[in-house]
């Protein structure tokens, strides 16, 4: 088709009159205008060639050392690659061997160092991984990734202080990050700092919200609200001498997490009482005494509702009713004991009785009510148990005394238990 256009302009263009006459140094030229157009178009294609073909030569330099270069590129993100394979292999000799390649060969010291940090980091060479994790300092799109591996560094070498520091600077840059959230809320409960503890634990539940978007854990957020509520009570003794009221309002904060927190229960109670408040220390004692029955709480709410011996076991009975089932036994064993001491046998043997009943006893004789028996047994007595160990102790404490976890005892009968350990 090209070749039939082309035929037809040329036949076009022979077909038309006309000469084209040229004069230059003396010279004249006259020739048909159809052959002048050829002659132009002929040279305007021959320059255009000669055109290409200078650019191409001249060009070829460039193009081979973009193919070299590509190739370097190509082999150093393979190696980049496989030193952070050896890393998570757990093998500093490939990783160094692979990070020093990929330095020779990338102009990415980012990535580089990054990867030769780890290696350090791997090897034990912390010397070298801090020299390589300060570098990264210098770019702001790589500081915080230096931060953390000097924060890991100081972890490893147990300098608190600088594994602190190092975690905050993180956090400031990401302020959303629950990495960092969540080795700088270790350390500062390590130090007892619980002040500076609860912003990061704020982090990491907002992030624990975010994943259970898309998938659900239970088990962790319950163990963020109970991480949350004892921070609030150790913030609260913390405050209690110079900021009475600030303390207070921590109490309040964690018993509206848990209503059954025992520490929190009775510091808050004690409070109130100190104050003459007998209503609002009636109102916690009775609600945490539904969560949970606990000898301390009958003895304040005695205090609380100022009620004579009979008043005071007829609201106790009364308050049985309102008792979650799973301690329905304990809570009557405890009321039953206050009536005993008041004298009221006749009483103490019925809640006894009714107490065994609730657990399904197959058969509970009066002459079981008649011994000292409103003592529960030692496997079904609640302690404090840690969570992670199954550990036993006879007091709540910040860390779990057997493997050292924070805020993982809680109040509860003893599930595959350790034996206890007592506060000396």
């Amino acid at each position: 088709m090209v070749l039939g256009v082309v035929a037809a302009a040329a036949n076009w263009l022979s077909a038309q009159p006309g000469t084209m006459q040229i004069e230059w140094l003396g010279w004249r030229m006259e020739l048909p205008t159809s052959l002048a157009v050829v002659i132009i178009l002929a040279f305007g294609v021959i320059m255009v060639f000669f055109d290409r073909l200078f650019r191409t030569i001249v060009g070829i330099p460039v193009w081979l050392g973009g193919k070299l270069r590509q190739r370097r590129d190509d082999a150093g993100h393979r190696a980049l690659t496989l030193g952070f394979l050896a890393v998570s292999a757990g093998e500093p000799a490939q990783a160094s061997k692979y990070a020093g390649r990929a330095s020779r060969l990338m102009r990415a010291p980012q990535l580089t160092d990054l990867l030769a940090a780890q290696a350090s980091h791997l090897s034990g060479d912390h010397h070298a991984a801090r020299r390589y994790f300060s570098s990264l300092l210098d770019d702001s799109e790589t500081a915080f990734l230096g931060h953390i591996g000097l924060m890991r560094l100081a972890i490893d070498d147990q300098d608190g202080s600088r594994a602190r520091d190092s975690a905050r600077a993180a956090l400031a840059i990401k302020p959303t990050s629950v990495l960092a959230a969540r080795h700088l809320l270790k350390l500062e409960t390590r130090r007892a700092d619980w002040q500076a503890a609860l912003p990061a634990l704020e982090v990491v539940s907002k992030g624990q919200r975010k994943l259970n978007n898309k998938s659900s854990n239970s088990e962790q957020v319950c163990n963020l609200l109970r991480q949350r509520c004892a921070l609030e009570f150790l913030r609260a003794g913390d405050l209690l001498v110079s900021d009475r009221r600030a303390a207070i309002r921590s109490l309040v904060a964690s018993l509206k997490i848990d209503p059954g927190f025992l520490p929190a229960l009775i510091m808050l109670a004690d409070l109130y009482l100190e104050d003459n408040s007998h209503v609002k220390a009636a109102k916690i004692l009775e609600k945490g005494f539904q969560k949970t029955p606990h000898a301390d709480l009958v003895e304040r709410l005695k205090h609380a509702w100022k009620s004579n011996d009979g008043q005071f076991i007829a609201r106790l009975v009364k308050l049985l009713k309102k008792v979650d089932k799973e301690h329905h036994r304990l809570a009557h064993h405890l009321v039953a004991e206050q009536a005993r001491v008041k004298g009221l046998d006749g009483e103490s043997k019925r809640l006894l009785f009714e107490g065994n009943n609730i657990v399904g006893k197959s058969q509970t004789t009066r002459q079981a009510a008649d011994d000292d028996g409103v003592n529960l047994s030692t496997h079904s007595r609640p302690l404090w148990q840690c969570l992670c160990c199954k550990n036993l102790n006879e007091d709540w404490e910040p860390f779990c005394p057997a493997c050292d976890e924070f805020a993982s005892l809680v109040w509860q009968s003893p599930i595959g238990a350790a034996p206890i350990l007592v506060n000396m």
